[in-house]
């Protein structure tokens, strides 16, 4: 999680550009790409924590998960705070650090408090600027599904696979992945695959022809093909757009 106090210039995660200002949140996963624009060092904090840090301790293994902003599909990972609800945040954030500093190995109960109310108090704020973002109950079948396409995407994208691997027929996961996901098990493979193809295109320097042979497609003319359906520009004009 990242709060700007103060800064000038832009801040992209994956395909998401954003220019900085004061009382903006920015939230990001691992695996997703970060990218500074900017002249000068921005001011504010950078929060990061690993999931069991919290999670053993609440035993509730599904806790991060059920937070909308580290669970994105229609919605930008940017959070726009009016200045009374930044300040409670950079007030959160300051006893965090105060309390990292002063930070005795045997007493974690209190970072623990503080990020939980940091992380439910964003999660808030968030859910009310995008009620849209509000996850359904949880689905056990729709974690494993997220965790197979993001271990196969490359070399799986037939609805079939996942449904096998889950033991369900290919229409019930289509229907949960719908209910659950807002899109078809097919569109969010196919999403899936887009963004690493976008992320190729963005931060490194492999030829078309590399990135649609990295991502198993048959050959490049499919793959352009595919990505253009997707985005309406080819991959090409893709970076050049976005690397003038």
């Amino acid at each position: 999680i990242t709060v700007v106090t103060d800064g000038k210039g832009t801040f992209t995660i994956d395909n998401h550009k954003q220019d900085l200002r004061q009382n903006l949140v920015f939230f990001s996963s691992p695996g997703q790409i970060r990218k500074w624009d900017t002249v000068q060092t921005p001011k504010g904090y950078v929060l990061i924590f690993e999931e069991e840090f919290l999670c053993s301790f609440f035993n509730d293994d599904q806790f991060i998960k059920q937070l909308a902003y580290f669970n994105l599909l229609n919605t930008p990972p940017v959070l726009e705070l009016i200045p009374d609800d930044f300040l409670k945040v950079s007030s959160l954030l300051h006893d965090i650090n105060t309390e990292i500093l002063s930070f005795k190995n045997n007493d974690k109960h209190i970072l623990r408090a503080l990020l939980y109310q940091t992380l439910i108090f964003l999660n808030r704020k968030y859910v009310s600027a995008y009620p849209q973002s509000v996850k359904k109950k949880f689905n056990r079948y729709i974690e494993h599904f997220t965790q197979l396409v993001e271990t196969n995407f490359r070399q799986e994208r037939g609805v079939e696979y996942y449904s096998q691997r889950l033991h369900i027929t290919s229409g019930h996961l289509n229907s949960i992945v719908k209910e659950h996901l807002g899109t078809g098990a097919k569109r969010y493979i196919l999403n899936r695959t887009i963004l690493e193809a976008k992320k190729l295109l963005l931060y490194t320097e492999m030829s078309i022809e590399l990135i649609a042979d990295y991502l198993n497609y048959e050959n490049t003319t499919y793959f352009n093909k595919v990505f253009r359906e997707h985005t309406n520009v080819t991959p090409l004009n893709f970076r050049k757009q976005t690397n003038p």
